[in-house]
């Protein structure tokens, strides 16, 4: 179990990394701006896809199914960062 905790672990890893990588891409094309303020500040995020939620939802959605994904490999790898 623990190869396919680490296959999904870094299979949701990728698919969250597109996920937000498709949506800093919707941010870049509205402003500079809103973009660095998404890249560096987290809250930003939040507010701009609450502002802008018809065309952010699908990046956020990949980028959480991908958080699953992950977690769930996390779990089933049995990793643990405290040793």
């Amino acid at each position: 179990m623990t190869t396919a905790g680490y296959i999904l672990f870094w299979l949701g890893m990728i698919v969250g990394l597109a996920g937000d990588l498709m949506f800093l891409a919707i941010v870049f094309r509205r402003s500079l701006l809103w973009f660095f303020g998404c890249l560096f500040v987290p809250v930003v995020g939040l507010v701009y896809f609450l502002f802008n939620m018809k065309q952010t939802w699908k990046p956020v959605l990949i980028s959480y199914a991908g958080l699953l994904i992950a977690g769930v490999g996390y779990w089933l790898g049995g990793f643990s960062f405290l040793r």
